[in-house]
């Protein structure tokens, strides 16, 4: 039971990774809409809760060009072998949708039906404050 990054932290470093990558991959002019943090509790082989907890945060993609999106999921590849993520899936063309890891956090970037594109990061399981004992 090692204590690890808090919560807060993590959560941190999952947004600044995404801002990170939206600055390098996206046109000028683009904005990020944040969309609602979802908590998960971790569990352990087993399925049982760990006590660890992680977080995805994520973004609405705006002022992009939907025509674009192939080239923007192409950016965002060739950026994330650059800067050391491994390429977990990749479901194009038939699905616009693909992610990445890297030190624990997945990184993805999805389309929706209407070609809107989403940008997200889960963060590691961590303990809400940093150590174990702080989640008794």
């Amino acid at each position: 039971m090692e204590p690890t990054t808090s919560l807060a932290q993590a959560q941190t470093s999952a947004t600044d990774q995404i801002h990170e990558a939206a600055a390098a991959v996206f046109p000028g002019g683009f904005t990020l809409e944040a969309l609602p943090p979802q908590p998960l509790n971790c569990t352990d082989g087993s399925d049982k809760p760990t006590g660890r907890v992680q977080l995805g945060v994520g973004f609405w993609v705006n002022g992009i060009q939907a025509a674009q999106n192939g080239a923007y999921f192409d950016a965002l590849k060739a950026w994330w072998a650059s800067h050391g993520w491994a390429l977990d899936a990749d479901n194009r063309p038939g699905d616009l949708f693909m992610n990445a890891r890297r030190d624990g956090y997945l990184m993805s970037l999805q389309g929706n039906v209407n070609q809107r594109l989403a940008i997200g990061n889960t963060t590691p399981c961590v303990w809400r404050n940093g150590t174990p004992t702080a989640n008794l």
